[in-house]
């Protein structure tokens, strides 16, 4: 990774194949109100992530209410249990 680069900073971009899409899954009885559904998985993004082995982790980059969010930004809106599963 580059000595600027910070956890959570996205280093690398790649388009996504299509018919991709992606999943959001709360634990049971989670309140969902509120909580848009995930769509089409539009690209593919390298995150630096010193937890990760080789210090960074590709996340999918999907469509919901309207913009592309990753995991991570899709959690901080609408809640760090969502789960984001890629579906083929």
């Amino acid at each position: 990774m580059t000595d600027d680069a910070r956890a959570g900073s996205i280093v690398g971009v790649l388009p996504a194949s299509a018919g991709l899409g992606a999943q959001i899954a709360a634990p049971a009885g989670a309140d969902t109100t509120g909580v848009p559904a995930g769509g089409g998985v539009v690209g593919w993004v390298l995150v630096e992530d010193q937890d990760a082995v080789g210090g960074a982790r590709v996340d999918p980059v999907f469509l919901a209410a309207g913009r592309a969010w990753t995991p991570d930004q899709y959690r901080a809106a609408y809640g760090q249990q969502l789960g984001v599963t890629v579906r083929g």
